[in-house]
């Protein structure tokens, strides 16, 4: 029997990267019954699927984001995905909306988390720091920041708890479609505001972007910043976690670190790709393709997993070891191609910054004493908890 007809989703929300090395190596393209689709392993081939879409359409039928999210540009072809990108794109570059936020408001934001535990001498960094951070920032940007970022935390757990629902199991659905129903209902509310009184937030420039003709409507503009609030906060917070974890288990990484700012850019591009918080994308089969020793059928949904192509023997040296000065290229935890993730930048300066500003404001912040750090999940992937101590801060 395949090892591929073994897998369970269970098994890999425990630890997919052991299972992932035995498919990369014995059945780089496979299908995995479990979850009804075919497994895509190895860079080469991933990085195939998304140059290709006229062979690999993200316009999947089912759809677990359009299910979870309603039709939004991670669910369209080209043209149809440019527009909502073209539109969208400007307000999370550096010189956009989001640009301003990292200058102005970023660092003190952070601050502010860090004060409001560096007296306790202790903190769960996920929940207290991580999770505040990543969906105030997001919020912020959007101009949602009149909701409390537990609000905000709570609609990207239920889009998330759904998009990850590859069983579908009907308990996670429900969650999801209210969050998705919640969620809606704040932001066309917004929007009919913002219709009438622009200001200078990033649901405003949405709507009334001059890069789009026609405009986006409400619809378009809803469905995906629920995009963004899934992805947006989920991957950043698990992507501070993951560099966070990183650090305290090297003690020599930490050195260079705290000689040398320069170097935590570099240190969180390779967390994301031995790690990948956001682990694949899925695609439809538009015809019968062969790759490698298979034949993937027309109409197929296809998982092409960003994990395991970040960690790909055959692309990388030492796959599986953190380097901080590996100078192979770019990894593909943003994904490749016309969907790569739309708020990459201004994900990266979360990371940066938050994870950055805990080891330089804190003396002495370590893991608390024989705790083990367990890092879960396939589709998105990160620590359930750090808990860590200290003795002095500054």
């Amino acid at each position: 029997m395949p090892y591929s007809d073994s897998l369970t989703l269970s098994s890999l929300e425990k630890d997919p990267d052991p299972i992932l090395a035995e498919l990369r190596k014995y059945e780089p393209v496979c299908f995995v019954p479990a979850l009804e689709m075919w497994f895509i392993t190895k860079w080469e081939d991933v990085a195939f699927m998304e140059s290709h879409p006229e062979i690999f359409s993200a316009d999947t039928n089912p759809s677990f984001l359009a299910r979870a999210l309603g039709p939004n540009m991670l669910t369209m072809d080209k043209p149809n995905s440019s527009k909502a990108r073209n539109a969208m794109l400007p307000a999370f570059q550096a010189g956009g909306v989001a640009g301003s936020f990292v200058s102005a408001r970023l660092p003190e934001l952070i601050d502010q988390t860090i004060d409001q535990f560096i007296e306790n001498g202790k903190v769960e960094i996920m929940k207290d720091f991580a999770t505040p951070i990543s969906a105030s920032s997001l919020a912020i940007v959007l101009g949602l920041d009149s909701h409390a970022w537990e609000e905000v935390w709570e609609w990207c757990e239920g889009l998330c708890a759904d998009i990850a629902n590859f069983e579908n199991d009907p308990t996670l659905t429900n969650k999801g479609n209210a969050a998705r129903d919640s969620l809606g209902k704040v932001l066309n509310k917004n929007l009919e505001e913002l219709s009438k009184k622009p200001n200078q937030t990033a649901l405003s420039t949405f709507l009334h972007s001059i890069n789009s003709d026609p405009p986006l409507s409400q619809d378009e503009i809803v469905n995906n910043v629920r995009l963004m609030i899934s992805g947006g906060i989920n991957e950043p917070r698990d992507g501070i976690g993951l560099v966070v974890k990183t650090v305290l288990e090297n003690p020599q990484l930490r050195e260079e670190l705290l000689e040398n700012d320069s170097l935590w850019r570099k240190c969180v591009e390779e967390v994301f790709r031995l790690h990948s918080p956001v682990g694949t994308i899925t695609r439809q089969t538009k015809c019968e393709v062969k790759m490698r020793d298979k034949t993937i059928p027309a109409n197929s949904l296809v998982s092409g997993i960003l994990r395991s192509a970040n960690r790909d023997e055959e692309h990388w040296s030492n796959p599986d070891l953190f380097d901080l000065h590996r100078k192979e290229g770019p990894h593909a935890a943003f994904a490749l191609g016309e969907h790569r993730c739309l708020g990459e930048w201004l994900g990266r300066q979360v990371v940066k910054t938050a994870s950055q500003r805990l080891f330089t404001r804190i003396e002495g912040f370590e893991l608390e004493p024989d705790f083990e750090i367990e890092l879960k999940g396939f589709e998105f992937r990160g620590p359930l908890e750090l808990n860590c101590v200290w003795g002095k801060h500054v």
